[in-house]
Formats: C-alpha cells, sequence, structure tokens
C-alpha cells in the first residue's frame, strides 16, 4: 500500500495518514538481518510513533538513543534523485572524510549504484517502510574486506508542506586510523533490497 502523494517529485504525507492505516503492524523476516544498533533504533522509532503508522519529527527523541548518534544521519527526501542530508553523525563523516550536512546523498552514488540507493531510499520514504543495505568495502587501512550495513526508517515532516524524512544508522562501520577514510561511495551488495514492513506493506 503506497501513501498518495500531491506531487510525485515532492512527497507529502496526507493529513489523515494515521487514521488511513492505523495501528497495522506488521513486520517481516528483515527483522532478524538487523545488527543490534539497528535493532536499538528500531525499538525507540517503534515507541515515538505509538499506535500510529509513523512518528512525527516533534517525537523523535534522540537522548534515548544517544550512543548511535555518531552513527545517525536523517536524510529529506525530495525526490529520487534528490535526499539531502540534514543531519550526518561524527563518525559517518570520519568514515566518508568529508563533512556531508547538505549534501546530495544520491549524487554522492557512483553513477551505476544511484537506481539502487534511490530506489531503496525513495522506497522507504513513499511506502512508507523500512529499508536495509549492506555495503562492502575494502577496508581503507588493511585492505581486508569488510561489510557496513546501514537501515532507515520513515519520519513525517512537523510542516505539512516539507518532504518526507528518514532517519537512518549505519552499523559496522570499519575502525580508521587517523586521516584515514572511505575512498569510494558505498555500493551495495546483491540486486535485492531488503524492505521491512512497518505497517504500510512493502514496495513491489
Amino acid at each position: 500500500m503506497t501513501l498518495p502523494h500531491r506531487s510525485s517529485l515532492h512527497p507529502q504525507p496526507p493529513q489523515n495518514l494515521e487514521a488511513a492505516f492505523g495501528g497495522a503492524r506488521r513486520e517481516g523476516g528483515v527483522e532478524a538481518l538487523l545488527s543490534d544498533d539497528s535493532r536499538q533504533l528500531l525499538a525507540a522509532w517503534k515507541s515515538w510513533r505509538s499506535k500510529r503508522l509513523l512518528p512525527h519529527r516533534r517525537d523523535m527523541d534522540l537522548v534515548s538513543i544517544a550512543r548511535l548518534m555518531p552513527r545517525l544521519v536523517l536524510l529529506e527526501a525530495f525526490s529520487p534523485q534528490r535526499m539531502i542530508f540534514r543531519l550526518a553523525g561524527t563518525e559517518i563523516e570520519t568514515v566518508a572524510g568529508l563533512r556531508l550536512m547538505g549534501r546530495d546523498h544520491i549524487a554522492m552514488a557512483q553513477p551505476d549504484q544511484r537506481a539502487a540507493r534511490s530506489r531503496l531510499l525513495w522506497g522507504a520514504a513513499t511506502q512508507p517502510c523500512g529499508a536495509l543495505a549492506f555495503h562492502p568495502i575494502s577496508h581503507p587501512d588493511s585492505g581486508r574486506p569488510h561489510q557496513i550495513e546501514t537501515f532507515v526508517l520513515p519520519v513525517l515532516p512537523d510542516d505539512s508542506t516539507a518532504p518526507m524524512q528518514l532517519i537512518g544508522l549505519a552499523a559496522h562501520l570499519p575502525v580508521l586510523e587517523a586521516g584515514s577514510h572511505v575512498t569510494r561511495p558505498l555500493e551495495y551488495a546483491g540486486a535485492r533490497p531488503h524492505f521491512l514492513d512497518i505497517g504500510g506493506g512493502i514496495p513491489a
């Protein structure tokens, strides 16, 4: 069940979203794949939404997940081609080797990876649903294979004219030597995205 939007390029949740979907809560096997940190984010997100389908931005209590803050991001989903960082934790920026605030998450991907990144994140924002991905990298210091996990959940903006938001977490970030960082944008392991049904279904 995909949320109706007034504009496909600027997704807006309907004002009666909570009434439309009530307290439906169906979760699939994807939850079993989550790391402990992602599970903590999911548990906090569930407490923020209470009996509604989605929490609003004002419902987010980041103090309750303060331990995760260095690995959190907040994205604004303007369109499938435009997802802007509004928050990026210090550990994520250290691994990336640059400031992420205000940057376009889709444009930062390699051209052949943008469609996969867009499908996962836009699907999470507009279905709405959770989205999980795994990213294989070579450790910048040792060269050994390493895998980063990313997990995002949708959040309603407080302003009904603003775009949908995604709160996300990066787990299993590599421990790096001073001045080292990942030199290539994250790619996706496998072609099948992992969507988590939070009550509104998952993308086809």
